[in-house]
């Protein structure tokens, strides 16, 4: 059976309150963009899963024409609910990454982050930006990174075991090495940009009221009848191998893709 894409409709109400970016982030990533904007010579740019706005909106209030392209239709409506007077209105588009309805070669910059692990072809989703790419444009991959990976790799593998032992399979989305990998295939060179880094207070209980609130996305097709019990065992396992303090710092990035 393929594996249908997923789509944030049902998260468009919480989103800003859950996923907001933290406060230090916002402007300086917005500001590093427009840099970025400036130096590819690119007086608009793509965004493929603009969602509610949360790159766009900054972005919009210093001047930069974006043109959005997402699934989720009420993400896109909560986008334009927030539009003000002081932002240049975006163009939006509701469809499919791995489908863009856009003539090749027409922007000379695309923006995304937090979005391939959530598209059933994201191979094909990076192929169609690299379709929509100007020559000598860029691609900007916004990501952000614990200190702590390890910690995440273990969290995880440790989840799939407990599904395993009851019979089910969590989808595997693809890691920012896998994403690396396609933009490099594709003919990309890639240059890194901190924009910023913070140290975030994180404890098992709060970890485990959003995990067990199905947050987190990943969360959304683990069957109900297998869930709460997971959760409990997961939770005393990572007491054992963690304890309640899961502080880290995050680093967010620019990956910034040129293509020839």
């Amino acid at each position: 059976m393929t594996q249908k894409s997923i789509s944030f409709d049902q998260a468009a109400d919480v989103y800003d309150a859950t996923r907001a970016l933290p406060q230090g982030v916002e402007g300086p990533l917005a500001d590093a963009l427009v840099e970025e904007l400036r130096a590819a010579k690119a007086d608009r740019v793509l965004e493929v899963g603009v969602g509610t706005g949360r790159i766009a909106r900054p972005l919009a209030e210093r001047g930069v024409r974006v043109c959005g392209v997402d699934i989720a239709r009420r993400m896109l409506d909560r986008l334009v609910g927030q539009l003000g007077p002081q932002h240049i209105a975006p163009d939006l588009l509701l469809g499919d990454a791995t489908r863009l309805a856009l003539a090749n070669g027409s922007f000379r910059a695309v923006v995304l982050c937090h979005i391939l692990h959530l598209v059933s072809g994201w191979e094909q989703a990076v192929a169609e930006m690299r379709r929509a790419l100007a020559p000598g444009g860029v691609i900007i991959h916004f990501c952000d990174r614990f200190l702590r990976e390890d910690r995440v790799d273990t969290g995880f593998a440790k989840w799939d075991e407990l599904f395993a032992a009851r019979g089910f399979s969590r989808t595997k989305r693809p890691w920012f090495k896998d994403m690396n990998a396609v933009f490099a295939r594709l003919g990309g060179t890639r240059r890194t940009r901190e924009v910023a880094r913070r140290h975030d207070e994180r404890t098992l209980m709060w970890l485990m009221k959003e995990t067990r609130g199905r947050v987190g996305s990943w969360t959304w097709e683990i069957p109900e009848e297998i869930f709460p019990e997971c959760c409990d065992e997961w939770e005393r396992w990572a007491r054992d191998e963690f304890g309640e303090d899961l502080s880290d710092v995050t680093v967010y990035e620019l990956d910034v893709w040129s293509f020839a």
